[in-house]
């Protein structure tokens, strides 16, 4: 990685048709509308959560207060952008203010309540007799070889993160159609996940998907008894469905509470075996919650670089990247700007930022699909690593 080369600009919901541009007009008014039908409200919140929703766009960023001890994480943030219009900020720190507000207009920091729980709820509820097949093969695969158990919780891993209520175009199609444009050979994933003595998972989403990440986690300490699965959370509730400790406790309850769901009970109580006996350990960050990409101090301070890490989903790759507009076909490498050595990416792609892709396959995705860097249909899985003294590569 070279600092010579000009950067990318970020993504900016300022440029027309973007994604970014999108999610400002349409989605995040169709996000506060949610709340507003689901969360538990005091009359003087509603009542600006109603104001606010049809002039997000025009809205300018007021200092807000974060949580306990979490507001030097956002000084930069409001002594760059205080004033400015929502349209003018870079698209990863709008929706981090935007989930900040939200959370400051619903009273979260005084009472504790998570404005999206019944997104998280309602996404459980429906991926229930999914969870239950998976739960009997993952039992059933318990008697194959430690490895080829690995293997086929990673894949589920991947296809769980379909699950996110913050985009419902995505969620309401379901994963079955889902493909894997690109993947990492197993030996090399195998290398990351059970080279041990720990390796770090950066989760995304709730409830099934934070279940698959468990159950990840689960086949990795059974492979490999010595190492030791770190899985870190948000310390907040943001991008509405993204998993938070609560979530933890939350998804032991509505599992233990499915009579009907006999596999998933049982591996759930199996779960959470690893996770009282310090197997699994659970961790939360508030600079996740904070508009920091991994380059930034406070954030890549807590990554250590002989650590292998496994990303999860959208956010964390594009804290990754800066959520730049990086060609498609820029090396990882080049555009992953974080300092662990060692990283795994697992997503299906529901934003814009990506790079690392052969060219033979951009060309054919946009071929089939204008929309694939967004719509949820394709997932990818990309390793950066060391490759000799030239510094980090990323591989396919």
């Amino acid at each position: 990685m070279t600092s010579r080369r000009p950067l990318p600009p970020p993504l900016a919901p300022a440029v027309p048709g973007s994604f970014a541009q999108r999610t400002l007009r349409e989605r995040l008014p169709r996000i506060v509308g949610e709340v507003l039908e689901t969360a538990r409200l005091a009359p003087a919140a509603r009542a600006r959560l109603r104001r606010a929703r049809d002039r997000l766009p025009e809205a300018t960023v007021r200092r807000l207060a974060p949580g306990p001890g979490e507001g030097p994480l956002w000084d930069a943030f409001f002594r760059t952008h205080a004033g400015r219009r929502l349209a003018e900020l870079p698209f990863f720190e709008l929706e981090a203010y935007f989930y900040l507000w939200v959370l400051t207009e619903t009273g979260y920091f005084e009472t504790g309540a998570d404005p999206f729980s019944a997104a998280k709820r309602n996404e459980f509820a429906a991926s229930v007799p999914s969870l239950e097949a998976a739960s009997r093969a993952t039992l059933q695969e318990d008697a194959l070889a430690p490895r080829r158990a690995v293997r086929r919780a990673l894949q589920r891993a991947v296809l769980g993160n379909h699950a996110d209520a913050s985009n419902p175009e995505v969620l309401g199609a379901g994963p079955g159609g889902l493909e894997l444009a690109q993947h990492v050979p197993w030996r090399r994933v195998e290398g990351l996940l059970l080279g041990g003595p720990k390796v770090v998972f950066l989760a995304d989403n709730a409830m099934s998907e934070l279940w698959y990440d468990l159950v990840l986690a689960r086949s990795v300490v059974r492979a490999a008894p010595a190492i030791r699965v770190e899985l870190v959370l948000k310390r907040h509730p943001l991008f509405v469905s993204d998993a938070v400790p609560g979530d933890v406790e939350g998804l032991w309850e509505l599992a233990e509470a499915r009579r009907a769901a006999p596999g998933l009970r049982r591996l759930t109580r199996e779960l959470r075996a690893a996770v009282d006996e310090g197997r699994i350990a659970i961790r939360s960050w508030s600079e996740l919650n904070a508009p920091l990409h991994f380059s930034a101090p406070e954030l890549s301070r807590r990554l250590d670089p002989d650590v292998p890490v496994v990303l999860m989903g959208d956010a964390n790759y594009r804290r990754a990247l800066e959520d730049r507009a990086w060609p498609p076909t820029t090396p990882l490498g080049l555009a992953c700007r974080m300092p662990a050595r060692r990283v795994l990416f697992l997503r299906v792609m529901k934003s814009e930022c990506v790079a690392g892709l052969p060219a033979p396959l951009v060309r054919r995705l946009e071929r089939a699909d204008r929309s694939w860097r967004t719509d949820g249909r394709y997932a990818i899985s990309q390793l950066l690593q060391p490759r000799g003294k030239g510094g980090p590569a990323g591989d396919g």
